[in-house]
């Protein structure tokens, strides 16, 4: 039998998949290859390479924070909440995107 904790988990995991793959779509938008997939203990990750310099790559995790669902970096630092993709958006670009000469 299920437990309800199973199915709130399951739900979890598919919101926060489908808040990755918005801001991966965008991100690819921008120029950078972006790919869902899922850490080794089944947490929803996006991965995300710059096209200019392949060695440049970064994970960016969806989960709740104080009732908002945000992106955040592996390191448990929020990027931007999933409501401002623009933002989001933003901030992986800048850090992977290399200076230009």
């Amino acid at each position: 039998m299920t437990s309800i904790g199973e199915v709130a988990g399951a739900a979890t995991a598919v919101t926060a998949v489908a808040h990755l793959q918005a801001l991966g779509d965008s991100l690819q938008a921008r120029g950078l290859h972006a790919r869902v997939g899922e850490t080794s203990g089944g947490i929803p990750q996006l991965i995300v390479v710059s096209t200019a310099v392949p060695t440049l790559s970064e994970v960016v995790f969806a989960a709740q924070g104080e009732g908002t669902w945000w992106f955040w970096w592996p390191w448990a630092e929020r990027i931007a909440p999933v409501h401002e993709l623009p933002t989001a958006v933003a901030r992986v670009c800048g850090v992977l995107t290399p200076p230009r000469a």
